[in-house]
C-alpha cells in the first residue's frame, strides 16, 4: 500500500470514528485505526478513549490505546466509570423540542423516534446503546413523564 493510499484510508476511518450517529461505526473504526501507526490515527484513538459517550466504544479505544502504549499528557489512559454525561434536563429539553416540532398530540413511538434521531443523533445513538431492547420503553416513559412547560 502506498503512503498516499494509507493516508487516505486512515482519513476515511477517522471520518467514521467521528460519526456520532452510530456507535457501531465508531467501534469498527477504532478497531481498524489500530492497524495504522500514524499520529492522526493515534490521536483519534485517544480522543475516543477519553470522550466517547458509548461505553463499548470508549472501552475498546482504551484497550487499543494501552496495547499501542499511547498516553495522554504522559499518563496511561484508563477507563473511567460508565457515564453518558447526559443529565435529565438534557433529555427534557430534547424531548420537548421533538414534541413541539412534531406537533404530537398523542404519542406515536415511531414518529417520535425518527424526530428524536434527527434532532439529536448522538443522544439517540448513545441512549439506544445504553437501553438496548428496552429503548422504546425508556422513550415512552421519558415522554409520558415530561414536566409541563
Amino acid at each position: 500500500m502506498t503512503e498516499n493510499t494509507n493516508e487516505q484510508t486512515v482519513s476515511e476511518w477517522i471520518g467514521q470514528a467521528r460519526d456520532r450517529s452510530s456507535w457501531e461505526t465508531r467501534l469498527n473504526a477504532v478497531k481498524e485505526l489500530e492497524k495504522y501507526d500514524t499520529p492522526k490515527a493515534h490521536d483519534t484513538i485517544i480522543s475516543l478513549a477519553l470522550h466517547d459517550r458509548v461505553y463499548a466504544v470508549k472501552e475498546e479505544a482504551v484497550n487499543i490505546a494501552n496495547r499501542l502504549n499511547l498516553k495522554k499528557d504522559g499518563q496511561k489512559i484508563t477507563l473511567s466509570k460508565k457515564n453518558t454525561k447526559y443529565k435529565n434536563s438534557d433529555f427534557t429539553k430534547v424531548f420537548h423540542q421533538v414534541k413541539r416540532e412534531t406537533e404530537m398530540d398523542e404519542f406515536e413511538l415511531d414518529a417520535f423516534k425518527e424526530a428524536f434521531q434527527s434532532a439529536n443523533p448522538e443522544m439517540y445513538d448513545t441512549m439506544h446503546y445504553e437501553h438496548g431492547e428496552k429503548f422504546d420503553t425508556w422513550i415512552e416513559n421519558k415522554y409520558m413523564n415530561l414536566p409541563k412547560k
